[in-house]
């Protein structure tokens, strides 16, 4: 297992993880299962094949097509999971030395320098937050 370090999604996982209502994601293993899911399956593998090529041909139409509705479906699912932006706000300053100079005053250098886990902030900056499951529906 790769620390959280090593861990290419790491910081797309510390910023889902605010937010359980982006696709009913509720926990870092949710999105990771979305983010790390096998590849789609193959369309064609369920067309039975009966030799008359006409049949045969609208079948393999068929399933292509139900495959793509399929894949569009998951792929609006993963696109809002990517894109969501109301569980982010942005803080900016005159320079990046302001900025440095204001994450490392405030004691929140330990937890980035750009994008910082909104719950790790909080509770460095004395902020009392609702548990993740309680904001399920918010």
């Amino acid at each position: 297992m790769t620390s959280p370090a090593d861990d290419p999604n790491a910081a797309l996982l510390a910023q889902l993880q605010m937010s359980s209502a982006v696709s009913g994601m509720k926990s870092n293993d949710d999105v990771l299962a979305l983010l790390t899911a096998e590849p789609d399956p193959d369309p064609l593998a369920g067309v039975d094949y009966t030799g008359d090529e006409e049949a045969d041909a609208e079948a393999e139409l068929d399933a292509l097509h139900r495959g793509f509705r399929e894949r569009t479906a998951r792929e609006l699912e993963r696109m809002q999971l990517a894109t969501e932006s109301e569980y982010w706000c942005c803080i900016c300053f005159k320079s990046v030395d302001d900025k440095n100079a204001f994450l490392a005053s405030a004691g929140l250098v330990v937890i980035g320098d750009k994008y910082l886990d909104g719950y790790a902030t909080a509770k460095l900056l004395g902020v009392t937050m609702p548990e993740p499951d309680d904001t399920e529906g918010r």
